[in-house]
């Protein structure tokens, strides 16, 4: 078995603010960054044909951009939870 370079969770969206589906957590290991883990683990938690929604700490422009990439753009609510202010992002489904 190898070594976990990567982990995402998603489920039924906390405040269905962005849809029935939220994306919890996307971590990849920063030596796989742009080989294409994220995305494959993106793939693998969220449907492209469900709409979804995220929260991204902010800032974190290398996060925003690959969300943006994969559709998501920013929603305009804001959080800030144990001082890390968090940006709300959405996709529609097919996004």
């Amino acid at each position: 078995m190898g070594t976990p370079v990567g982990v995402a969770m998603s489920g039924p969206s906390m405040d269905d603010a962005g849809g029935p589906r939220q994306l919890y957590v996307l971590y990849v290991s920063a030596a796989f960054h742009g080989a294409g883990v994220g995305l494959a683990l993106l793939k693998a938690v969220i449907d492209r044909t469900e709409p979804a929604s995220l929260w991204v700490a902010d800032p974190n422009p290398r996060a925003q951009a690959f969300y943006r990439r994969h559709g998501f753009v920013v929603e305009g609510n804001v959080t800030v939870k144990d001082g890390v202010r968090e940006l709300r992002m959405v996709r529609p489904a097919g996004g």
